[in-house]
C-alpha cells in the first residue's frame, strides 16, 4: 500500500498526514483502574483544546480543539470508554477536487483510491471503541466511493450489524443528460455496534386526505363522531378492527429509507459559509432515529458544526472536534445562537 502523502489539516474533509492513524484496541480498557475509568463526558474537562458549553442551560457540548487522533487520544486517557450513542462521521467524498466556500476550505485530492481507502479503514477502526454496545455508527457519503465504503464498513462493524442504506434525495438545478444523469443524493450508511443498539421511532406528518385516499375505504363516525375505517387481518378478515382516523394521522407516518428533505439554498438564514454544510433537519431526523434524550452524541469531523446544533436542540449532549479554528468558532456562535433562540 502507498504511504499516505501529507495533505496538511486532516478535519472537515482534510486528511490525516503522512501516515494512518493506528485503531486502537479495546483491550486497553480491560483492568485498567484509574480516575479516568469512571470519569463521564458530563464531568468537567479542563484541557486547553476543550471548550465546555451549555447552549440551553442544561444540555453539555465540548468543543475539542484537534485532530480526530487527538481526540480518540483524548477520550481514551480522560473518560470511561464506550460512551457515544451515535458517531456521525462526514468524511472526504473522494472528489478529487479542492472545496473553497466563503469560512472554510478542505482538500478531498487523493493520489489514488486505494490511498482514500486505507484512509478510510483506519478511521473506521479509530471510532469504535468509544461508541457505545447500544449504539450507532453512521458515515455520510456519495456515488464516488460508497459502494467501497459499504464493504469497509461491513468489514470493521461486522456484516450483521449493518442496518440501513439511508438515501438523502435533495432538489436542485438539473441539466440535459449524455454522460451522466443528475445526481440528486447522498447515503448513510447505519452500523449498530451490537444486536443492543435500537432505533427510536421517527415518522412524517401525514395528512388525513391523504391517508383515506391510499386505503381506499368509507370513512365511518362512531357515536361520539370520531372518524374511522376498517382494518385488516388478511383472508377474509377485512372487517377485522377498527382503525381511528385522528389516532393514525396524530401519530403521523412511519418513515422509510428514503429522506426527502432540501439541501441549504445560497440565500437561507441557515447557511453559514462552511463547505459541505448539511441541513439541520438531516441532522435533527438521524440524532431522533439513533438516540434518545440525554443520549450523547460524537461528531470528530464536525465542520460547520450542525451535528452539535442538532444534538442539543433535541436535548441530547454532543461532542465534537476539528482542526480548523474556523470551524470551532463557527460552531460555539451557532450553540451560542441557541441560548438566545
Amino acid at each position: 500500500m502507498q504511504e499516505q502523502i501529507e495533505f496538511g489539516n486532516d478535519e472537515t474533509k482534510s486528511h490525516q498526514s503522512n501516515t494512518s492513524p493506528q485503531p486502537r484496541e479495546e483491550s486497553a480498557f480491560i483492568g485498567q483502574q484509574s480516575a479516568r475509568i469512571g470519569k463521564l463526558l458530563s464531568d468537567d474537562d479542563i484541557s486547553p483544546q476543550v471548550t465546555t458549553l451549555l447552549p440551553d442551560g442544561s444540555h453539555i457540548a465540548k468543543l475539542f480543539h484537534g485532530s480526530a487522533q487527538d481526540q480518540c487520544d483524548h477520550l481514551l486517557s480522560h473518560y470511561a470508554p464506550q460512551q457515544f450513542r451515535m458517531i456521525y462521521w462526514d468524511p472526504p467524498f473522494f472528489t478529487g477536487r479542492h472545496h473553497q466556500a466563503e469560512r472554510g476550505e478542505f482538500s478531498d485530492e487523493w493520489p489514488n483510491l486505494s490511498t482514500y481507502l486505507a484512509w478510510i479503514k483506519s478511521h473506521m477502526e479509530l471510532w469504535i471503541p468509544y461508541l457505545a454496545e447500544n449504539g450507532f455508527l453512521v458515515v455520510h457519503c456519495d456515488w464516488h466511493a460508497g459502494h467501497y465504503i459499504k464493504v469497509i464498513g461491513d468489514e470493521v462493524m461486522g456484516w450483521d450489524n449493518f442496518r440501513n442504506e439511508v438515501i438523502w434525495h435533495y432538489t436542485g438545478r438539473r441539466q440535459s443528460a449524455r454522460l451522466r444523469i443528475n445526481s440528486k443524493h447522498d447515503t448513510l450508511f447505519i452500523w449498530a455496534k451490537s444486536a443492543a443498539a435500537t432505533f427510536t421511532p421517527v415518522f412524517d406528518p401525514w395528512d388525513r386526505d391523504e391517508y383515506v385516499r391510499m386505503k381506499k375505504q368509507v370513512v365511518h363516525r362512531d357515536e361520539e363522531g370520531h372518524e374511522w375505517i376498517w382494518g385488516h387481518r388478511g383472508k377474509g378478515q377485512s372487517h377485522a378492527y377498527r382503525i381511528y382516523l385522528e389516532e393514525v394521522v396524530g401519530r403521523g407516518r412511519a418513515i422509510d429509507s428514503v429522506w426527502d428533505i432540501p439541501i441549504i439554498n445560497t440565500s437561507a438564514k441557515e447557511r453559514v459559509g462552511y463547505p459541505t454544510q448539511k441541513p439541520f433537519q438531516l441532522m435533527a431526523r438521524l440524532t431522533e432515529l439513533c438516540t434518545e434524550p440525554e443520549d450523547w452524541v460524537w461528531d470528530p469531523m464536525m465542520g460547520s458544526g450542525t451535528t452539535l446544533v442538532a444534538a442539543i436542540s433535541k436535548g441530547r449532549h454532543a461532542f465534537g472536534g476539528d482542526s480548523n479554528a474556523e470551524a470551532l468558532r463557527l460552531t460555539q456562535m451557532r450553540l451560542g445562537d441557541l441560548s438566545n433562540s
